[in-house]
């Protein structure tokens, strides 16, 4: 099945949590017959600025053919200039997961701020979550996020028209961008236009500290690092793996934008995991498959 038919039978939703409308995409059952009977559906959380499509246009139809797939669609609960916390974002996950699966245990998938995100979920409702992957991932902010966010807030402060190179220049690793065309780049810069959604989430990256809840996540864990990330060095997504009792770890040669750089490696790390979580021992480096 194609990527496009796959999208048309996705089917959207939405609840109000907090006053916000929060949109969801649901791909039903799986795609091809006589798979997913006994995987967790699974349910994708993006990262800062992000949505289903911005995010996961590539992961959700693939990762819809072998599983039931739910994405969702974060929305702003405070008015600009107010005060975001990973409690407003953990909310609105639980309450899809409540609505969407009632009496089912998934498999969440977080990237970036949505690991963040993911990983106070399974803490706090842990009935809600069976199995987590946490992509770029971290705990607590460290000074070196900050001066890069602190960077960012000043250009965006500015309306400096170099806001998205700036940002590109964080998320892609340096290897993508030696062999980039800086013109075929040019779509994925300006959807980087910050609104102010956009402007909380990154107020609240400043601010993350989940470090008293991830030591008593339960669910079965794979933490996903990115080699190359400047925006969550690669040290967080062992910080992580070293605090989650029930972890393993794997590791992708990429930038932070690992859902643009290596989009099929991930898919493919997901779904075995997703198939088999137990497969490698809690502790375990998952090796990377070879060709």
């Amino acid at each position: 099945m194609s990527k496009v038919e796959s999208e048309r039978q996705a089917a959207e939703g939405s609840l109000t949590v907090d006053g916000a409308e929060v949109r969801y995409s649901d791909s039903g059952a799986a795609h091809f017959s006589g798979q997913g009977d006994d995987r967790a559906p699974i349910v994708l959380v993006h990262g800062t600025g992000g949505s289903t499509q911005k995010h996961y246009g590539y992961l959700f139809p693939l990762l819809s053919a072998r599983q039931r797939v739910v994405s969702v669609d974060l929305a702003q609960p405070v008015p600009a200039g107010g005060t975001l916390t990973v409690e407003h974002l953990e909310k609105q996950v639980a309450a899809v997961v409540e609505a969407v699966l009632p009496g089912q245990a998934v498999t969440l998938v977080g990237y970036s701020l949505g690991s963040v995100v993911a990983a106070a979920v399974a803490a706090r409702h842990p009935e809600l979550v069976r199995n987590l992957v946490l992509v770029a991932g971290w705990i607590t902010t460290d000074a070196q996020q900050k001066l890069r966010n602190k960077v960012w807030q000043q250009l965006r402060k500015e309306g400096s028209s170099a806001l998205g190179e700036y940002t590109a220049f964080c998320a892609f690793g340096g290897p993508f961008l030696a062999l980039a065309n800086l013109e075929e780049l040019a779509h994925t810069l300006k959807s980087l236009a910050p609104d102010d959604f956009y402007d909380l989430q990154m107020a609240l990256n400043q601010t993350v500290d989940i470090s008293g809840l991830v030591p008593g996540i339960k669910a079965t864990t794979l933490v996903v690092g990115c080699t190359h990330d400047q925006m969550v060095p690669v040290r967080h997504s062992k910080a992580l793996f070293g605090a989650i009792p029930d972890a393993r770890y794997a590791e992708i040669a990429s930038g932070h934008a690992v859902v643009f750089e290596r989009p099929a490696q991930l898919v493919q790390i997901i779904d075995q995991f997703n198939a088999s979580p137990s497969r490698h021992a809690a502790g375990s480096i998952v090796p990377a498959d070879r060709p």
